[in-house]
């Protein structure tokens, strides 16, 4: 009796697998290499198929508390964001992320003391959405922005359709004109955009806007990484040497290596201390990209 073979395969058998000779075992298992159709799928699948399965069986891990928290948040779609389902509740990467950031603040230090925020590029707001919602009660009182005049148009537009019963605390402020310096708040916070910015300015912010605050909580990657690494090439060699120029924490590392990493942390945790006599309070590698690390910092 004879097998019937698909068409499928019998594609494959005469395109990819009609030559297995020496050099074809030297590469098949690599990125866009055979194996794709085999045993394993590839590194660089072009769906979102890797993207969902890693924020899925992330947020497996989460919690009770971590659901109960982003349901309170309300209205995560805007946008149109890519999500998964978990428990009731459409869980997509940006709010994922607000609601561990929101997780260990608050397992660091008493959020209930916190009336002010200042945060320094915020995207189009989804810490601040978070914040608004997630502070018990409402105690927080007033939320300042910092950022480049086009991306304030957003956060402004944003915010106004998720928080429009908070969005009178909310202050947007010109980052380029603005008048910031010295503003004193309790809370300072920057989330993966130091690592975009020339020292100078950060140090500018750190000096007259961090260190006003009596708490500084930061979320940065610890170096930079070989763009090869991640399967990136073509990519413009001036632009990425200003990559590499930008941020306080210019190593280029393996991200992917636990050694590199654990060297690399300290260093993070020096580098973003706003000030000698300003002291840790806590510091946690982020779960779902651990080249990422939390730091909370106090003056107190």
């Amino acid at each position: 009796m004879s097998v019937e073979v698909s068409n499928l395969w019998k594609s494959l058998c005469a395109d990819v697998f009609s030559n297995a000779d020496e050099e074809f075992l030297k590469v098949f298992r690599g990125p866009g290499g055979a194996n794709g159709r085999l045993a394993a799928w590839d590194p660089l699948d072009r769906s979102m198929r890797f993207f969902k399965f890693l924020l899925y069986t992330t947020a497996q891990r989460q919690p009770d508390r971590f659901f109960s928290l982003y349901r309170k948040l309300g209205k995560v779609d805007v946008g149109g964001p890519v999500s998964i389902t978990l428990r009731g509740c459409d869980i997509n990467i940006d709010y994922f992320l607000s609601v561990e950031e929101f997780l260990f603040l608050d397992s660091t230090f008493d959020l209930t003391n916190v009336r002010s925020v200042v945060e320094i590029g915020a995207g189009f707001g989804r810490t601040c959405h978070a914040l608004l919602r997630l502070c018990d009660a409402g105690r927080l009182e007033r939320y300042v922005i910092v950022d480049l005049p086009e991306v304030l148009e957003l956060s402004r537009r944003f915010l106004s359709l998720v928080v429009p019963d908070q969005y009178q605390k909310i202050q947007f402020i010109d980052a380029v004109e603005g008048d910031w310096r010295g503003l004193s708040v309790d809370l300072a916070i920057n989330i993966d955009s130091f690592q975009e910015m020339p020292t100078r300015t950060i140090d500018a912010y750190m000096n007259g806007l961090v260190a006003k605050s009596r708490f500084f909580y930061v979320k940065n990657p610890i170096g930079k990484y070989d763009p090869l690494s991640i399967g990136l090439s073509g990519n413009d060699p001036h632009k990425m040497q200003d990559v590499f120029t930008l941020g306080y924490c210019r190593d280029v590392i393996d991200i992917f290596d636990d050694v590199a990493l654990a060297e690399a942390r300290p260093r993070y945790i020096e580098a973003y201390r706003p000030a000698r006599d300003w002291r840790l309070v806590a510091d946690r590698a982020m779960e779902l990209f651990p080249y990422y690390h939390h730091a909370l910092y106090t003056s107190c």
